[in-house]
């Protein structure tokens, strides 16, 4: 009977040691598993950073070529010129009769494509300023609105005014905050002679709700109360703009955003943080996973101020992941209880199964959202005229193509294309003719390079093709079948003229600087312009070096 016991206890005895480190090894994979949870998250939250920077990028880069394209319109720079002299002789600000007349004029102007503008790109604003500083003449999206200053508030606009270099960033408004691209405006009889700026701008609203649906989540851009009442006409009294973290709401994708402000109401508000942030908040509908990150307007930019204007709150539903992480630990735990040493054998290599399907699941997600940046970098790099890559990307390219070449030493060779006469196309066929000009252009370039050359848009009707392995006398070659086509298939218009290009050519020389490559095409294309353009025309040191070699 007392070996019974004595067995029975130590079996007691033997039981309890193995659940409490059974136990313990649940916990220690809990705690494991929730971890790796939060990397995944974090993980997640930096990914959905980057692409709500790329699409930003994006709006701000649509709002500047509208602006460009309206500021071009010589029928707009009449009006607008004309309308600047009325206000100066009418004693400034608003102006006088003269001043409304130009003034609806201008609007009868630009109203038809301000209307195409609103369908197409949801554009929100479209506002003419005089300078210096920033005085409205017109706004078009609210005509009855104008005279007032606004130097304290469209600061984009005072520095364009005051230096006529284009801007564009996000900065408070009146009414609402906006993403805007400013450009000056010239006069019609003087492109030198800066009359104004040009304002054209949407709103959060329409990025965060097509960003949404494609990250398939939800976004809030919440504004510090202070910066929107120093700027607004008037603060917002609606109930729902009142907020726990003292912000102003300035646009969400999503009404669920009120339920989770409130939630999160119960801990301690701070600063939008400096870095992103991903955090799991539970909610009354299930756990979400909250990513936040700081806001800075064009000042804060600008002047390099660490003082955030808002915050930016991108939260997607976390509850499958919450769920695996609850249905791993119950599994975990009643595993620990009935096998024992067999059945903690068994949960061992569950939860490695387990781990493995919870990292694949985040993996594919991280594929998922790294395809969509690479979709959104694409149309960054790309310029939407001619479908070929934009000066900044190709100036990344190249210098890519420069360091491979201290490596492989092999030839390379650049080709600096311009339009022959351009201008001219312009001023008697209308800027929208001279725009089909270059993109058949560039699209034409881009069917007849190779797949690992790069064609870009250097500036106004000028390009540039880096020809990686190609020696001086092939890049002529191919330079001569490029402008051959061109004149072959290019034509204006209606009008049937055929479209003529000239072309630098430059060997890369060992040693050479990128400025000073650039420079050796140029001043071959510019050799070739003035020798009669139509032609193509060999840098000075590439003809030396392959003249060399025969």
């Amino acid at each position: 009977m007392m070996i019974n016991k004595t067995h029975k206890r130590l079996f007691i005895l033997l039981s309890i040691m193995l659940f409490v480190a059974d136990t313990l090894f649940v916990t220690i994979n809990y705690v494991s598993d929730k971890r790796t949870m939060q990397q995944s998250l974090s993980q997640d939250g930096l990914q959905l950073e980057r692409s709500f920077n790329v699409a930003f990028t994006m709006t701000l880069n649509n709002m500047s070529q509208l602006a460009t394209f309206i500021a071009r319109s010589t029928e707009v720079q009449h009006l607008f010129s004309q309308g600047v002299q009325a206000v100066k002789k009418e004693g400034g600000g608003a102006g006088g009769a003269e001043s409304a007349r130009l003034r609806d004029m201008l609007y009868d102007s630009v109203s038809p494509g301000w209307a195409k503008m609103t369908e197409k790109y949801q554009v929100r604003q479209l506002h003419f300023h005089l300078g210096p500083g920033s005085t409205s003449f017109l706004r078009v999206h609210k005509p009855q609105r104008f005279g007032d200053n606004m130097d304290n508030l469209r600061h984009m606009v005072v520095d364009v005014n005051r230096d006529g270099d284009p801007r564009q960033g996000f900065e408070l408004g009146r009414v609402y905050s906006g993403l805007r691209g400013i450009v000056p405006v010239f006069s019609d009889s003087d492109s030198t002679h800066q009359i104004g700026a040009l304002e054209v701008g949407t709103s959060f609203k329409t990025l965060i709700d097509s960003l949404g649906s494609s990250i398939g989540g939800n976004i809030a851009v919440l504004l510090n109360e202070a910066n929107v009442e120093n700027a607004t006409w008037s603060r917002p009294n609606e109930p729902e703009s009142r907020t726990p973290c003292g912000c102003f709401i300035e646009a969400t994708s999503s009404p669920a955003l009120s339920a989770l402000l409130a939630e999160r109401a119960s801990t301690k508000w701070s600063k939008p943080p400096k870095s992103v942030r991903t955090i799991l908040v539970n909610t009354a509908s299930g756990p979400v996973a909250l990513t936040e990150f700081a806001l800075s307007d064009y000042v804060g930019e600008r002047d390099g101020s660490e003082t955030p204007v808002g915050r930016i709150m991108i939260w997607k539903s976390a509850a499958d992941v919450v769920e695996e992480l609850n249905h791993n630990t119950w599994i975990n735990i009643i595993y620990g209880i009935v096998g024992f040493l067999i059945i903690e054998l068994a949960l061992f290599w569950g939860i490695r199964l387990a781990l493995r399907q919870l990292e694949q699941t985040v993996d594919e997600r991280t594929q998922e959202i790294q395809v969509l940046n690479r979709q959104l970098e694409e149309i960054a790099h790309q310029d939407m005229l001619t479908g070929v890559s934009s000066r900044r990307y190709f100036m990344m390219r190249f210098q890519q193509e420069l360091n491979r070449n201290q490596r492989s030493k092999q030839p390379m060779t650049l080709l600096m294309v311009d339009v022959d006469r351009f201008k001219r196309v312009n001023d008697t066929w209308g800027h929208q003719v001279g725009d089909q000009v270059l993109s058949d252009l560039g699209h034409l370039m881009i069917e007849n390079s190779r797949n690992y050359d790069v064609v870009g848009r250097y500036g106004g009707e000028e390009f540039c093709l880096l020809l990686p392995g190609v020696d001086a006398a092939t890049g002529l070659q191919m330079a001569e079948k490029l402008r051959e086509r061109v004149e072959r298939q290019i034509t204006i218009p209606g009008d049937g003229i055929h479209v003529t290009i000239s072309i630098g050519v430059a060997l890369y020389a060992e040693g050479q600087s990128a400025e000073e490559w650039i420079n050796a095409a140029d001043q071959a294309l510019y050799k070739a312009k003035d020798s009669g353009r139509n032609r193509c025309l060999l840098a000075e040191t590439a003809r030396s070096e392959s003249l060399s070699t025969i």
